[in-house]
């Protein structure tokens, strides 16, 4: 699996304590070459020897080489300076021991995931279409991205998009499924909550909420380069604000996100350290697209999704009934309560609807029998 570069940080050792190990072991090294150079010696390696398990040598030998109490406090002093010097060089002397911590791992590079071929990318199509035919017109957008990406040769990265329809019709279940087919990682971002835009972009140091993005989190805990995010109802996205008054825009949070230049030398506001962002891919929820903000709008590709159709919300209920192990029954009345239900409620039913309605029956079916 090719790695990518992520975290602009050198690779160089910054850890004091690693570096006196590294110069111990180097000096050790340096007086046993000396003594066995010296031809008034008559020591000899061990077979076992590795050239670090000091150990196994002669006791004698041990003596000569050995590192006394003023060695090993030269070397310490040594290894402070020298990590200090690396530290402001690399540009992290603001942060954190354990923030530093969970930043190395990932410094020689995350995983990225690619597509297989162009088969490949046609049954990720065809099974997605299969499980949800209403969601056709965002499926047919994902097969020509794949397929173009299997041609290349690139990181499965969609470019960002806004799947734009009624509430209740699965967007947000179809971008998670999609995440699921590219075997890739995903998260859920709810614009509507009043902490999204600190969610999305995290917040700087010195504030008693400050925290990292779940963008930023997810790469860290999976480390690979192209997880999927999955913003829901963008057309709802509010403003948060921080315990000193501090207001973050859910909008401006995602727009250096979504732009490709921008996303590939992207600061993190809580590590105040540059990520390439570029190779994530964004699906973004709304029910009303002319809630949403403009500079996000022109970002995206927009995907109009229509509402479900009776008969496609009976084909829901016939196949999910059938998973959840409902008699014929109970799924044929439940189907015939989708068509009678907007005379009844007066309102557009939802696949939300729909499952509650299979809940129902279910309930009814495992119940006991009246007699």
């Amino acid at each position: 699996m090719t790695l990518i570069k992520i975290i602009d940080l050198p690779r160089f050792e910054t850890s004091s304590d690693k570096i006196a190990q590294r110069l111990q072991l180097t000096l050790t090294r340096i007086r046993l070459n000396k003594c066995l150079a010296d031809p008034q010696n008559n020591f000899r390696l061990p077979e076992d020897f590795d050239g670090e398990d000091f150990e196994v040598l002669d006791s004698e030998l041990l003596d000569e080489i050995e590192l006394d109490r003023g060695d090993l406090q030269r070397i310490r002093n040594r290894a402070d300076k020298l990590s200090r010097a690396r530290r402001a060089a690399a540009g992290i002397t603001h942060l954190k021991p354990e923030d530093l911590n969970r930043l190395t791992p990932a410094l020689n590079g995350m995983k990225v995931v690619t597509a297989k071929d162009l088969n490949w990318a046609d049954e990720v199509a065809a099974k997605l279409h299969a499980e949800m035919p209403w969601m056709k017109f965002a499926t047919d957008h994902l097969w020509k991205v794949l397929r173009r990406i299997a041609v290349r040769g690139d990181p499965l990265t969609l470019r960002p998009v806004i799947l734009n329809g009624p509430p209740g019709i699965g967007k947000s279940v179809w971008a998670r499924s999609v995440a699921i087919a590219l075997s890739v990682p995903s998260i859920d971002i709810d614009a509507s909550k009043g902490g999204a835009g600190i969610a999305v972009a995290g917040l700087e140091r010195g504030w008693s909420s400050s925290v990292e993005g779940q963008p930023i989190g997810l790469l860290l805990s999976k480390r690979i380069a192209n997880p999927l995010i999955v913003v829901d109802e963008i057309c709802k996205g509010r403003t948060a604000t921080s315990n000193r008054g501090t207001y973050h825009a859910f909008s401006d949070s995602l727009l250096s996100l979504l732009e490709p230049a921008t996303a590939a030398k992207w600061e993190c506001p809580f590590f105040r350290v540059r990520f390439n962002m570029s190779h994530i891919s964004w699906v973004l929820t709304s029910n009303v697209i002319e809630n949403v903000p403009e500079t996000l709008r022109s970002r995206c590709q927009i995907i109009e999704i229509p509402d479900l159709t009776t008969e496609q919300l009976q084909s829901f209920a016939y196949k999910k009934g059938s998973t959840m192990g409902l008699s014929k029954a109970s799924v044929e009345a439940v189907a015939m309560a989708i068509a009678l239900a907007p005379k009844v409620t007066k309102r557009r039913q939802s696949l939300r609807d729909v499952l509650r309605m299979l809940e129902r029956a279910q309930n009814m079916d495992g119940g006991p029998r009246l007699h």
